[in-house]
């Protein structure tokens, strides 16, 4: 597919210093598509930055066993 696409001119100017005329298009297309596969796995990498890691978990257990052990010594 054909495109037409703007670029600043300082950035176009680079582009045709650094890339031979032929090579401009394959040049462009793995960029974006790098960019892009970025920007779709960026939520699943957010997701994934949330998520507890493994090494948490007797953490978790310890003080889940602290707030239960704190309601059982304040009877009255």
């Amino acid at each position: 597919m054909r495109m037409t696409i703007s670029l600043p001119d300082q950035l176009a100017s680079r582009l045709l210093t650094l890339v031979p005329n032929r090579e401009c298009s394959a040049t462009i297309a793995g960029l974006l598509e790098r960019e892009l596969a970025q920007r779709e796995s960026a939520p699943e990498q957010a997701c994934l930055a949330a998520m507890p890691t493994p090494c948490w978990a007797n953490e978790i257990e310890a003080w889940q066993g602290f707030d239960d052990n704190s309601e059982e010594s304040q009877a009255p």
